[in-house]
């Protein structure tokens, strides 16, 4: 079952009042599982190479991440301050940044720029496709 253009953006208006909630738990989540201890890298191999998964579950996770948040402090018209957008993106690779490096300190785990890398790409991806979305959703608010 596919989602029509016109569906996705139903559902992202009306996840917008627990978006909060949902940033929420995803930020514990993402806490929870960067202190599980020796966690293996997932990895598909191939005659010619190995290709690490866990970089783009970096930048799906902290795609999500970005979502929520600017979803969270957005108004109902869908509109942001982009001094706000700016900051919630700088927060966010930030934590992403300290989230890397809390590694560390956790048994097995390791700090990696490629990481922080990949995250960083996924809050400035989702960053542009979250202005799209919003100025799509505010463009269809209007006709209706």
């Amino acid at each position: 079952m596919a989602f029509s253009r016109t569906s996705m953006l139903k559902l992202i208006i009306y996840l917008r009042p627990i978006a909060r909630y949902l940033l929420i738990a995803w930020l514990l989540t993402i806490i929870i599982v960067s202190s599980i201890p020796n966690i293996p890298t997932l990895k598909i191999h191939t005659a010619k190479a190995d290709i690490r998964l866990d970089y783009l579950m970096h930048f799906c996770e902290y795609g999500v991440l970005t979502f929520m948040a600017q979803l969270s402090f957005t108004g109902n018209e869908f509109k942001i301050s982009y001094k706000k957008f700016f900051l919630i993106t700088v927060s966010l690779i930030l934590f992403a940044i300290l989230d890397e490096l809390h590694q560390k300190l956790i048994p097995g785990r390791t700090y990696n720029v490629k990481d922080i890398a990949s995250n960083v790409t996924g809050i400035l991806a989702t960053t542009v496709f979250t202005l799209l979305i919003f100025r799509s959703i505010r463009i269809r608010m209007k006709k209706s």
